[in-house]
């Protein structure tokens, strides 16, 4: 049974306490505490001032099992938590211990890798699980959709300031910025949870809990409607950098609930189509409006789930970070209908008043304004990056829509889009670009300062490099290498996604960031002899040039990343291994690179893959949490060792077993498999291998990727 309370010597619940429910008929002796769902979505912020009833009771051997957690307070006090006046929650003080149990040996490296560098507590073996847990003094436990335990006459005044205490800490994580978790195992507000799951599954308890051990301090979900997962991180509070407050998310574990990971379920619907407006000033302020055509997938859907940042930060000089809030005015259905909504910690939830029907077509339209432009110190330039949730966006898997878009930002700033252009013009006060993209895309950006841009047209597609304040001599060998690269994938991958790209200069150095048909590259992209820094970074040492590597690999995300997308965190080597591994293929093509560039290529990948091999799985590296404070600086690229290097370094010996015809075949059937939508998840490569080759692939997919091991390359 997945959820279980076991109370051990209580007593039946007293009239008292009884008579603070609220409740229209005060129940029988005996019975157990109603907790009432929601009924309005307004009602999710009133999470946000939880009180305890007047007075608690006595407890003796109290145990509480919910999936893979087990509880047991040996003595102390239990209180019930009233919030509207309504009992949702339990709070428990005194002598107690936790145990979880992890059993999936996919993110059990990870487990033990996370709780090593950044813990005193060891995990236990026992059998083919570990064991995490350790004693507790406190614990809030929330029931969504589930009675709470019959508790013992109250006779004891409620502790209540250790209670606000302990929720003042774990609240306020909706109040601050967190680091990480990717969202999908972050938990909503506890509010906008309870609020989804009496909406769209009610038949479905949601159990949620705070604990303080005598370490840390621990929060446990178990979530079978929203994120369909049960989770256990540490919360720790990271202070506050340059004035603002931080807590970090340590992952321990995550399981799936109701799927798998050679079976994922599908998302509750499926973003398809966005026509944009943004009128934007040469400063933080921006005013939005931003029609959503989404496709319900999930039956009975009432409450749709967005992500959407309700706080962003922009830094100036003499580190000074300011807060920048954007605020939604209005959600419209159809054209028609106002739509209630709650916007907190990250989640955008809109009630559409009434059940959807699977497969309906809705047109959401999404009015926001306020200081939505982040600012990089004194930089004139401000850009909104995939998947920051500048606007509202569901999970990952239902990312695939199309763009149209028109961008007003005011003078002098010139505005870049990942879209096709279709007209640039200017009023008095503003330039415009109205673009568009008829091929669905995961991640959309937009870009806007003083830029100067430079173009080449060759083959049919145009390439524009914008420099920030200026054009430089490097403009030009990086149009050149760039259609180069891109003919090259044409040739070997099929026509290139995109006949536009954009190529947007970032005053900084070290990185790319590739939306569709637009990429970012830092200083030395566009000029790498312009100064001793560029020089640096320009030549630090990457096998065959950091630049060339950084172009190739970056123009590679057009096919892998945005005509093959990832369905989640999980599957995100298809798109950065995947593309780094095309990356060395080109450079293995390039004049003065050839062979032996590509063989020293992927040895590089296999011994940075080699160190990181034994922290986690492949899926699970996005979870890897090196300590940041007196750790081994080598171990904080481990995620980077294995999402790229370690995939790409499996495809290099896939290659090399396959040989160089049924390789390029596995490649291009991979992308004619999945264009565009729907986006691919990891079985899909031992399936398509499969096609190719007519060998099953699962034990290699196992061992390597759901695995440590490393596979074996030989030149």
């Amino acid at each position: 049974m997945i959820f279980r309370i076991l109370v051990n010597s209580l007593l039946l619940m007293s009239s008292q306490l009884e008579g603070q429910h609220a409740s229209p008929q005060a129940p029988m002796a005996g019975a157990t505490v109603e907790v009432v769902g929601y009924r309005t979505l307004a009602e999710a912020a009133i999470y946000q001032s939880p009180v305890l009833v007047e007075q608690a009771s006595a407890i003796d051997s109290l145990s509480i099992e919910v999936g893979n957690l087990h509880l047991e307070f040996k003595n102390g006090v239990a209180c019930p938590v009233l919030v509207d006046g309504k009992v949702r929650g339990l709070y428990l003080q005194g002598v107690g211990q936790f145990r979880y149990m992890a059993k999936d040996p996919v993110t059990q490296p990870m487990t033990r890798f996370n709780l090593k560098e950044n813990t005193q507590i060891l995990p236990a073996e026992s059998g083919q699980a570990l064991v995490v847990g350790e004693p507790l003094k406190e614990a809030i436990l929330w029931f969504i959709g589930r009675d709470l335990p019959r508790l013992p006459p109250p006779s004891l005044p409620a502790p209540s300031a250790a209670f606000q205490a302990a929720w003042t800490f774990f609240g306020a994580r909706d109040e601050t910025t967190t680091s990480g978790l990717p969202q999908l195992l972050t938990r909503m507000p506890i509010g906008q949870l309870a609020a989804y799951q009496t909406a769209n599954d009610p038949s479905k308890p949601v159990v949620t809990g705070e604990l303080v051990g005598e370490k840390e301090r621990w929060v446990y979900t178990h979530d079978p409607v929203r994120s369909h997962t049960e989770s256990l991180f540490i919360q720790r509070p990271k202070g506050k950098d340059l004035g603002i407050p931080f807590i970090d998310l340590l992952a321990v574990d995550y399981a799936p609930i109701g799927w798998t990971r050679k079976a994922p379920l599908d998302p509750d619907f499926r973003l398809s189509h966005i026509d944009l407006d943004l009128v934007a000033s040469n400063k933080t302020q921006a005013k939005l409006k931003v029609v959503e055509t989404i496709q319900v997938i999930r039956p009975g859907l009432k409450l749709l789930s967005f992500q959407m940042q309700d706080r962003k930060f922009s830094s100036g000089s003499f580190g000074q970070v300011s807060i920048l809030k954007s605020v939604i005015q209005r959600v419209v259905l159809n054209n028609k209908q106002d739509l209630a909504f709650i916007h907190r910690g990250g989640f955008l939830m809109v009630d559409l008043g009434r059940h959807a029907t699977n497969g309906e077509t809705l047109e959401l339209t999404f009015e926001v304004e306020g200081d939505m432009l982040g600012r990089d110190m004194t930089f004139d330039f401000w850009r909104l990056t995939p998947g920051e949730g500048w606007f509202p966006e569901p999970e990952m898997a239902g990312q695939s829509y199309t763009v149209k878009a028109r961008v007003a930002v005011e003078k002098p700033f010139v505005a870049i889009v990942s879209a096709k252009t279709i007209a640039r013009t200017a009023s008095a006060t503003h330039n415009i670009i109205e673009a568009s993209l008829d091929k669905p895309t995961l991640w959309f950006s937009i870009a806007a300062g003083k830029y100067d841009s430079k173009e080449m047209v060759k083959n049919g597609r145009t390439v524009r490099a914008w420099g920030y304040s200026g054009i430089g001599h490097g403009a030009e060998p990086l149009l050149k290498t760039a259609h180069a690269v891109l003919e090259f994938y044409s040739q070997f991958l099929g026509s290139a996604p995109f006949d536009e790209v954009n190529l947007v200069e970032v005053p900084s150095l070290g990185f790319g960031q590739a939306p569709a048909g637009m990429i970012w590259f830092t200083r030395e992209a566009f000029d790498a002899i312009g100064d001793d820094v560029n020089r640096l970074v320009a030549s630090r040492g990457a096998v065959g040039g950091w630049v060339n590597r950084l172009v190739a690999h970056e123009l590679a995300h057009q096919y892998w990343a945005h005509q093959l997308k990832m369905w989640s965190f999980e599957d995100q080597w298809l798109t950065e291994s995947f593309a780094e591994y095309t990356s060395a293929l080109a450079m293995r093509a390039m004049k003065n690179k050839g062979q032996g560039t590509y063989e020293l290529i992927v040895k590089d990948w296999g011994v940075q893959a080699q160190k990181a091999a034994k922290s986690a799985t492949i899926p699970t590296a996005n979870l890897l949490h090196p300590a940041m404070m007196g750790g081994d600086p080598e171990k904080s690229r481990y995620r980077q060792a294995l999402v790229y290097y370690k995939g790409a370094y499996m495809l290099a010996c896939l290659h090399k077993e396959l040989g160089e015809q049924k390789f390029v075949q596995f490649l291009r059937l991979y992308l004619r498999s999945f264009p565009w939508y729907p986006p691919s998840f990891n079985q899909d490569v031992p399936d398509l291998l499969k096609k190719v080759t007519g060998k099953d692939y699962q034990a290699w997919m196992d061992k390597y990727f759901y695995g440590t091991e490393m596979p074996e390359w030989k030149p």
